[in-house]
Parts: C-alpha cells; sequence; structure tokens
C-alpha cells in the first residue's frame, strides 16, 4: 500500500496542476501529500534518489509545473514581480552557493576509510556530490517555488487558509488518535512509522501519517498562528472559532515544546507592534544560526534548561541531559573536521571497538554540522533565516500583514524547534520561501486576488480550455460575477 500511494502521488499531483491555478496547485500538492502519504518508506530507484514522502512531493510538483505551468500562466494572469530587495537576493544565492561549495569540499575532504571494529565506512567518491546535490534539489525544491509563487501578500494569505483547514481535518483523525492511540498508519499502511513507546504519556501523543507526534505538533502550532492571522485580518468569527479548536487540539496534543513556542508566539503577534515582533524574529534567527558557536563559547545556560525541565518532571530533565552529553561528544567529533564535516554514511558518529553507534543525533543543526561542516551549516541555515534577518529593511519598503508577520512567527518558531529536532518539512519550507519571496520581490501592478479559496479554485473559474485566450483575471471575474 505504501508503495502504491508514493508511486500514485506522482499522477495525482499532475491532475491537480492540469485542473487548478499555479498557487492552489502548488499549496495542494505539497500539504496534502505530506500530511497523508506514508512515512519511514522508500523505493530504491536504480541510479535516482529514492522515492520516498520527501522526494515524492518534490517530484509531483516539478512535473506538474513543467506540464502544465505554461498553461496555468496562459489561464491566469498572475501578479507581476520586480526585483527590490537585491542585496537580499545577492546574499540568498551567496548562501546557496556556500551550501553547494560545502557540498563539494566536505566530499574531497572525506576520501579515507573509516574502520571501527567490524564496521567499515566507506570513503567518499566524487558522485557523492553530485548525490548529495540531488538531494538538495528535493529538499529545496518548496522553498524555491514558494519564492516565486507565494511572495505577495494574496498568496500569504492563500497559505494560511491552507494550513487552517488542512489542521481542522487532521484534528479530527488526532482525536481518534487521542482515544484509540497512534494507529492510522498502521491500519492504512501496516506498520508504525516510530517507535509506539514514545507515544504514551498520560494519554497518548498522536502521530497521524506523519514522522513522529513532534512533528504533528509543531504542523498544528502552525495552524494555530494561520488562524491568528486570518482572523485579525479579517475579523470573521469562523477564524477565531478555528484558533480556538485548534488551540485546545494544540494543547491536547503531548507536545509540551510546540505549545510553548505556539503560546510565546501569540502573545508575541497579539501583544507587541510591528517593530517588536519583526525584532523578535530576528533576533531568534540570528540565535539559531550562531546556536553550535554559543554552545561551544558554553554561553547557553544549559544548567538552568535542565532545571526547568526537571521542574515539570524528572523524565523531561533525564532526556534533556541525554541530549546535551550526546551534543557535547558529536561537537568534539565536528572539532576534528570543522569546516568540512565528516559527509554520509554514518562517519560523523560516535563508534565503540565492537563498531556500535553510541550517540543519537537528533537536532538539525548538529546533523548538518557534523555532516557537512561550518560552510554547510551557515549556507542551509543561512538560506532560511535570511527572510527572517531581512525583516527589518523589508518592512521599510512595504506594508507587512497580519498573514505575512504570521508566516515569520512560524519560521521562527521552526528555528528553534530545529535544535532539539529535525523538524524542517516542505509546509515549513513553503513558509521559509514565501517569506524569501516577500523580501526578494515587488508587485508592480495589482491583480484581483487569484487565490482567496486555494482549495475551491479551478481553472474552469478562469475560463481555463485547451486553447487558452489571453484574459485577465479582473475580466474573468466580472464575467463570473455577471
Amino acid at each position: 500500500m505504501a508503495a502504491f500511494a508514493l508511486v500514485s502521488w506522482l499522477f495525482i499531483a499532475m491532475i491537480f496542476f492540469a485542473q487548478r491555478a499555479i498557487v492552489p496547485a502548488l499549496l495542494i500538492a505539497t500539504v496534502f501529500p505530506y500530511l497523508f502519504l506514508p512515512e519511514a518508506f522508500a523505493i530504491e530507484l536504480p541510479g535516482l534518489p529514492d522515492l520516498s514522502k520527501t522526494s515524492a512531493i518534490s517530484a509531483g510538483l516539478i512535473a506538474g509545473l513543467l506540464l502544465f505551468g505554461a498553461r496555468s500562466r496562459s489561464a491566469v494572469q498572475l501578479p507581476v514581480l520586480k526585483v527590490e530587495g537585491r542585496k537580499f537576493r545577492f546574499v540568498l544565492f551567496s548562501l546557496l552557493g556556500a551550501v553547494v561549495i560545502g557540498i563539494v569540499l566536505t566530499v574531497l575532504n572525506n576520501a579515507e576509510w573509516l574502520v571501527y571494529g567490524r564496521v567499515v565506512l566507506p570513503a567518499m567518491r566524487p558522485w557523492d556530490a553530485i548525490g548529495r546535490l540531488f538531494d538538495l534539489i528535493i529538499l529545496a525544491t518548496p522553498f524555491f517555488l514558494a519564492r516565486k509563487y507565494l511572495a505577495t501578500p494574496e498568496t500569504h494569505r492563500a497559505l494560511c487558509k491552507a494550513l487552517v483547514l488542512s489542521a481542522l481535518v487532521y484534528s479530527l483523525l488526532m482525536l481518534v488518535e487521542f482515544r484509540l492511540s497512534p494507529q492510522l498508519h498502521n491500519w492504512v499502511y501496516g506498520y508504525h512509522q516510530h517507535s509506539f513507546l514514545q507515544h504514551i504519556r498520560d494519554g497518548y501523543r498522536p502521530m497521524v501519517f506523519l514522522e513522529h507526534g513532534l512533528w504533528v505538533g509543531f504542523f498544528i502550532f502552525s495552524a494555530v498562528m494561520a488562524a491568528a492571522a486570518l482572523w485579525k485580518a479579517e475579523k470573521k468569527s469562523k477564524w477565531l472559532w478555528a484558533l480556538a479548536w485548534i488551540f485546545i487540539i494544540l494543547m491536547f496534543s503531548e507536545n509540551l515544546g510546540a505549545f510553548a513556542i505556539g503560546v510565546m508566539c501569540l502573545a508575541v503577534f497579539f501583544v507587541a507592534n510591528r517593530k517588536m515582533q519583526i525584532l523578535f524574529v530576528s533576533l531568534l534567527a540570528l540565535a539559531v544560526v550562531t546556536y553550535p558557536a554559543l554552545r561551544q563559547a558554553q554561553v547557553i545556560p544549559l544548567d538552568r534548561m535542565i532545571l526547568a525541565a526537571g521542574s515539570i518532571s524528572e523524565d523531561r530533565a533525564g532526556s534533556l541531559i541525554f541530549r546535551i552529553n550526546n551534543e557535547d561528544r558529536l561537537l568534539e567529533r565536528v572539532a576534528q573536521k570543522p569546516l568540512t564535516g565528516w559527509g554520509s554514511w554514518g562517519r560523523d558518529r560516535i563508534y565503540d571497538d565492537t563498531g556500535s553507534n553510541i550517540v543519537v543525533t537528533d537536532g538539525l543543526w548538529i546533523i548538518m554540522l557534523g555532516g557537512w561542516g561550518w560552510i554547510g551549516y551557515i549556507g542551509f541555515f543561512g538560506l532560511l533565516a535570511a527572510p527572517l534577518l531581512f525583516m527589518s529593511a523589508t518592512a521599510r519598503r512595504k506594508e507587512m500583514p497580519p498573514e505575512t508577520i504570521a508566516l515569520a512567527l512560524i519560521c521562527a518558531g521552526n528555528l528553534i524547534y530545529l535544535i532539539p529536532n529535525a523538524t524542517l518539512t516542505p509546509i515549513g519550507l513553503l513558509c521559509f520561501g514565501a517569506l524569501a519571496g516577500f523580501a526578494e520581490f515587488d508587485q508592480l501592478k495589482q491583480t484581483a486576488d487569484a487565490v482567496d479559496e486555494p482549495l475551491q479554485t479551478s481553472r474552469s473559474a478562469y475560463g481555463y480550455t485547451r486553447f487558452p485566450q489571453k484574459q485577465t483575471l479582473g475580466q474573468t471575474t466580472a464575467d463570473l460575477q455577471s
């Protein structure tokens, strides 16, 4: 069933792009498969990256745009954008170049075999750089597509609506797992995607179809912020009710970290003024980018963090101590190859004399730093943090609606979440990319709202035919109303 779902999605994604305009198709073809395709499963393809949930999403987006993107542009007049954030664009592509250079240098600097008892880790070969670049393309596809097509306030509102509507659906599935335990993935695909024991708390922590209950918590946090933005922008009671319901779901989802981040971001969103909001997300982005250096310099108050965790429960304090000890040992390993890291195949891990791996890597920051060194880390995390660090400059150029501020807070919360976890998802990359496009581009001329209802709008509503005529969206909307 899992293999059938992954392969089928490639064709379903193309149907979405064939039937809908680019923006709603992009949103649906990213959010829907992320929430429902199988986890912890991949199809090995000879000479190509494995077909997993992440690669299936990116492949579906690329195939849909290549086959049907031109038709959609003819059927619907997209906003005309011009580059205004030239400094931001230079920084963005410089950081992307740093990631590519870091990959090449990492491969060149790891040409030796590593032997630990009975375990032999292969050297990295020149063609491994090509494989890692393919992995980068697969991972970054939602980011760069969002940068191009979700760069306006209207598309930010569409993204928020997609998050809220999908979270309302997902909340019903979470209720099932609250009561019956995390079983939906097992019922549909025939296996549990993660350890069942990790999801037994005072009750059950839902996983639904995501990698772990922590991923579910972060998705629900994102929807909470999106609902808050829609209510603040439109003042419609339906968004207030949605906010209240999704927040309650988050509160009972057994995700203390996501709940704490949610409360903090909601307070900043509703209480702080625009300057303070921008300062808040900028400082968080800067703190995450420099976090490894702060850890090595022993600036982070780890003792206070352990005491705070202990005040909640001994289990949480023990988990934090275990995580910190593992990170300290991995940082010592990084210090042996600080610029390039150790590359793939588990070469960044620590092994005992029998060849058993004796460390656990959870946070994306230590995974990136150990695998690709400081060059790759700064390049990759810099790409994510750059839209937040440039928000002050962007705000001097144009207004920032509530939806854009909410996306910034979602991204800031995501960066915090990447310290203890590797929760960088296609939906999160859509948010980062949408902010990057907002910082880089300005809209030349206004068009009617082409994306206000992202989950209902189809090409037929815009007069799409097999032979599309040149027609502006404003004219088409007027025709529909008449």
